[in-house]
């Protein structure tokens, strides 16, 4: 239990340093005025500065220059970057980098449905990928079976083609097309399958956690914004309507934090439980996390429909953060089934047994 709560503190002592260092560098009105800029929502000098902290690189082993830490940490930082409104790559980058076991020098992500190979190089359309315009370094995992490949792909490399896309944060997506582009291996076979599908987990639960900072900020905010808007001569958020949702969307903000911790832990120690996990976090994230801004902004009222207000800021990037985790129906799935496995139905047990199963 010592350990435990050590750990707990210590965690909590570097969100605070965290959220420190965003303070000073970052606000949501400056993202609000990158979305008035012509270009996306990407702020090179920004990255730079985590970059220079070692945030991307807190998965990579001691003995490479990283941080040599768990899934944890960077949750957290993740978690302290979506409060601040930060449009940073992290949660992809950091998985890459834990891939490789290289530092970040750059923007580096992991293409998650795998590709084509052949022997002139890799091939593959990926319609949307975040940060995608800006990436230095794509991994990507191609073939099948004992032909599968991990490796580089150098996106100003031949056979490298983008199309700039504009998600609802603005940032600097693409859709990205690979046609015999040439592959740096760096695995093959059951270790390249292995070692992509655990960036993909990690990108996901970091991903989530950054969802629920977002979550978290807008939902602060709209309680703040409860205390000081009267209406009948009252405080609004005296009212049974507003005081529930905010009350529920906190509770829902505390769920996918321990779902979030849960899946880190499993993805940490290699548990067989891991990728469901990581769905169970990812489906309470689409499902219940991305709606949160949506009540806050409903909590303000017309005023959140201007521009000037923070709520739509919290609003378009819940989104496009969610969007990032897949599809909803496929984590319910995977969950669904992990679950079934986990407690059978008497009635399934039974139509089994019947059948000699």
């Amino acid at each position: 239990m010592d350990k435990i709560a050590d750990t707990a503190v210590e965690l909590a002592q570097l969100r605070e340093s965290a959220d420190d260092i965003l303070r000073r560098a970052w606000s949501p009105q400056a993202f609000r005025r990158l979305l008035d800029g012509p270009g996306p929502a990407f702020d090179w000098g920004l990255w730079q500065t985590i970059t220079g902290l070692g945030w991307p690189s807190v998965l990579v082993s001691e003995a490479n220059g990283g941080g040599g830490v768990g899934l944890r940490e960077l949750c957290v930082f993740a978690e302290s970057a979506g409060a601040a409104a930060a449009p940073l790559p992290l949660a992809p980058t950091a998985a890459a980098c834990w891939c490789e076991d290289r530092c970040a020098d750059g923007i580096s992500l992991v293409l998650p449905e795998s590709a084509e190979l052949s022997a002139n190089g890799v091939s593959g359309v990926w319609p949307v990928v975040a940060f995608g315009a800006v990436a230095t370094r794509l991994l990507v995992c191609a073939g099948a079976g004992d032909r599968t490949v991990l490796g580089v792909v150098d996106p100003t490399g031949a056979g490298v083609t983008y199309q700039a896309v504009t998600p609802l944060d603005h940032n600097p997506a693409a859709r990205i097309t690979l046609q015999n582009a040439p592959i740096d291996v760096i695995a093959t076979g059951q270790s390249a399958e292995l070692r992509h599908h655990g960036a993909i987990t990690r990108a996901r639960v970091a991903q989530v956690a950054e969802l629920v900072g977002i979550a978290s900020a807008a939902n602060e905010s709209a309680v703040e914004y409860a205390k000081q808007r009267t209406a009948f001569g009252h405080p609004i958020g005296a009212f049974q309507a507003i005081k529930h949702r905010l009350v529920d969307q906190r509770c829902a903000i505390e769920v996918g934090r321990a779902l979030v911790n849960r899946a880190a832990d499993a993805c940490q120690q290699a548990h067989p439980d891991a990728t469901a996990l990581t769905s169970l976090a990812a489906y309470w994230g689409i499902d219940a996390v991305r709606a949160i801004p949506e009540g806050a902004t409903q909590v303000f009222g017309g005023i959140a429909y201007t521009w000037e207000h923070d709520a739509h800021v919290h609003l378009r990037r819940a989104a496009s953060a969610a969007a990032t985790l897949g599809p909803r129906a496929y984590h319910r799935d995977v969950v669904a089934r992990w679950l079934s496995d986990r407690h059978p139905s008497p009635n399934n047990a039974a139509d089994n047994e019947g059948r000699g199963v």
